[in-house]
């Protein structure tokens, strides 16, 4: 077989087509180099956008549970208060710069930093006010115990008291004298001297009152005043004869007597007669007298008589 020979038209057109092949190759690695540095970077940059994104987001929630957490602790010490309170100011303060520098990830990462220092201050004073707390709740219960005991040991007292005044009245009302059998009669004294019972008005010189103090071991001895008052059917008290002011208290009032006696009470029995003169400007009045006997301001007997 005879081989044509190559035209020199042929060899140039051939060289050609090499040499952009050539080029387009270099080109097509140019681009593809171009390509994935861009690509690198996009990416790198995406990449480094989101992780400044997610840091601010964590920040940012950190910050605002410690705020959330502070603002449902109870303190009942000004001093932790206050510090609480500074505290929360700070944590304020750390959004604020956030918000400022959020596309600076230096900044960001420093306010990072600080709140985790916050959040330990946090920890320190969540352990403190646990510990506040429980000793609180110890003394509560110390107060209540103690406050349990106080009332109690007063309603012994109150008892106590109350028995006391019980037994107090008791003996009060058990040292109270009894006059028993008392009687009460118009007198007109003879020439004699003898004394003769009478019931008409206009003949009574005296008025004799006899009784018998009971026994009473109760009371205590010594030197007793009687006093009696006489009270005429018109409801007025003879007036005393003894020249001095002729009142005494009784049941809780201040009231005239008609007599006074004085007796040397021995706690045996002891028969007792009063005599109460009716002055010579007196006129007595027909009709029934009211006699009382009192003793220490409370009545003792009472009796009563008719004149004519």
């Amino acid at each position: 077989m005879i081989e044509k020979p190559v035209t020199p038209e042929k060899k140039d057109s051939n060289k050609k087509y090499l040499i952009i092949i050539a080029v387009l190759a270099v080109l097509t690695i140019v681009f593809g180099i171009l390509y994935f540095t861009s690509h690198t970077e996009v990416v790198e940059k995406t990449e480094s956008i989101s992780s400044l994104e997610i840091e601010q987001l964590q920040l940012k929630n950190d910050l605002q549970e410690m705020l959330i957490q502070y603002d449902t602790i109870t303190v009942n010490n000004d001093r932790l208060s206050a510090e609480i309170m500074g505290q929360q100011e700070q944590i304020k303060e750390l959004l604020k710069q956030m918000e400022k520098h959020k596309d600076d990830a230096y900044i960001i990462s420093k306010l990072k930093k600080e709140a985790g220092t916050l959040r330990d201050i946090m920890k320190g004073y969540l352990v403190t006010i646990d510990s506040l707390n429980t000793m609180n709740i110890d003394l509560k219960k110390d107060n209540q115990f103690l406050a349990e005991e106080l009332s109690e040991t007063k309603t012994r007292a109150q008892s106590l008291e109350t028995t006391k005044k019980d037994l107090e009245q008791i003996v009060a009302t058990g040292s109270i004298l009894q006059a028993n059998g008392m009687t009460s009669v118009g007198i007109r004294v003879r020439n004699n001297g003898n004394q003769t019972e009478v019931n008409r008005a206009n003949k009574t010189e005296l008025i004799k009152t006899c009784t018998e103090i009971g026994e009473n071991r109760i009371s205590p001895k010594g030197k007793k005043n009687i006093f009696l008052r006489i009270i005429s059917p018109d409801g007025v008290v003879l007036d005393s004869n003894d020249g001095e002011d002729s009142r005494f208290d009784f049941n809780g009032v201040s009231g005239k007597y008609s007599v006074k006696r004085q007796i040397d009470y021995e706690n045996a029995a002891m028969e007792l007669c009063i005599f109460y003169t009716v002055s010579a400007e007196a006129e007595l009045q027909p009709g029934k007298y009211i006699v009382e006997m009192y003793e220490a301001g409370t009545l003792i007997g009472k009796a009563d008589f008719d004149l004519k």
